[in-house]
């Protein structure tokens, strides 16, 4: 494999539970998954080379919620169906086990779509003790047992929660484990990648340590990131112990000047007309406003955009009658890179002081901040 079918498969299937929740754009229940006659294949690496092939990602791109459904559903079924083929046509064969991790995998992901129930279902639990009986396994190859473990230990993700200590400790605790144990194995790479994605995101004692850990490591990659994130975190930690300075003309010819607005609640947002998540959240930063901009609450926005009549359409559509910076520069706006913005959305709330407060907020808890700050 040259990705870790797991994380393939999530992203993926990431994409379709976030879909889930919109009106589909397709009509009709998704198409039965093709089956597939395996008995034809002779022998073990006939079958073999062929699952090989039915690992690989869909080419097609679905135009309707029923149609990636379809995909989804016939992408990992086909995968259920040949591992179990395979570990009943040649059961002494050593790649059953990988098959079988193939079909517990497949079986995961299947849950996770609405619609596409797997051929066979397994719950958590029971592939959490399948996985078991491979690692314990006395004839199971290393490489199977690693990616077994690996599957296992990546299964704690599922409930991990940055904001709470205690699921990340356990997470930094499993995956030190599985390096430990398969520091070698093709998946390492991947499991110490996914460390520093959650280390990153995490703000605990357990997180801090790993990231120096990475910033003071051989791996000169994860320690340029781990440099970058500590360095950032440093920055962001300065900025909350003065007034923010930022000053520039508008696209309407506004003079912004974040000093001026000294005794009023800022927000400043980072956002771009392409950005999925921007817009998602605009409905309700438009609410927030008009219900609190009386009250002296003020939004300047910062514009990752290239193109300006994609980011003027945005505000026109969505309501966005703040002032609003743009210079065309994408990623590298002038603005945004001098703060050290890696991504987007992102809104900082500024008290009357002019001191950043909050730089996460989502959803109703951004209306609930800016009245609490107001009242200050």
């Amino acid at each position: 494999m040259k990705q870790p079918l797991f994380f393939t498969a999530l992203l993926f299937t990431l994409t379709l539970n976030l879909q889930a929740a919109e009106k589909p754009t397709g009509a009709g229940a998704p198409a039965k998954a093709k089956t597939e006659d395996f008995s034809t294949y002779k022998t073990a690496d006939a079958l073999w080379m062929r699952i090989e092939e039915l690992k690989a990602e869909p080419k097609v791109r679905p135009k309707s919620q029923a149609e990636m459904i379809a995909v989804v559903k016939e992408w990992f079924g086909g995968q259920q169906a040949a591992a179990a083929a395979f570990g009943k046509a040649f059961p002494k064969d050593e790649r059953r086990y990988a098959a079988k991790l193939m079909a517990l995998q497949a079986s995961l992901q299947l849950a996770r779509v609405p619609g596409a129930e797997p051929a066979t279902k397994t719950g958590a639990d029971e592939v959490i003790k399948e996985i078991d009986a491979i690692i314990a396994a006395a004839d199971a190859p290393a490489e199977a047992k690693g990616e077994a473990t690996f599957i296992r230990t990546m299964m704690r993700t599922e409930n991990l929660d940055p904001e709470k200590p205690e699921s990340v400790a356990a997470f930094i605790q499993a995956s030190d484990e599985f390096l430990a144990q398969h520091g070698t194995h093709k998946l390492a790479p991947q499991m110490r990648q996914i460390q520093l994605q959650i280390a990153s995101r995490a703000k605990s004692p357990e997180a801090e340590a790993l990231l120096k850990k990475f910033a003071e490591g051989g791996e000169p990659k994860l320690a340029e990131a781990a440099q970058g994130i500590i360095a950032q975190r440093t920055k962001m930690a300065s900025l909350k112990t003065k007034p923010l300075d930022l000053q520039f003309t508008a696209v309407d010819g506004t003079e912004v000047d974040l000093a001026k607005l000294r005794g009023k609640v800022v927000l400043v947002d980072f956002w771009a007309s392409w950005c999925g998540p921007c817009i998602a959240e605009m409905p309700t930063v438009v609410a927030a406003y008009k219900k609190l901009h009386a009250k002296g609450f003020e939004i300047v926005g910062i514009s990752l955009d290239q193109d300006k009549g994609q980011m003027e359409a945005a505000q026109k559509k969505h309501g966005m009658t703040w002032p609003q910076h743009f210079d065309g520069q994408g990623w590298q706006n002038k603005i945004s890179s001098g703060f050290g913005i890696k991504s987007i959305p992102a809104v900082w709330l500024l008290d009357k002081k002019g001191i950043l407060r909050e730089t996460e907020l989502r959803g109703a808890a951004l209306a609930a901040s800016v009245e609490k700050l107001l009242a200050e």
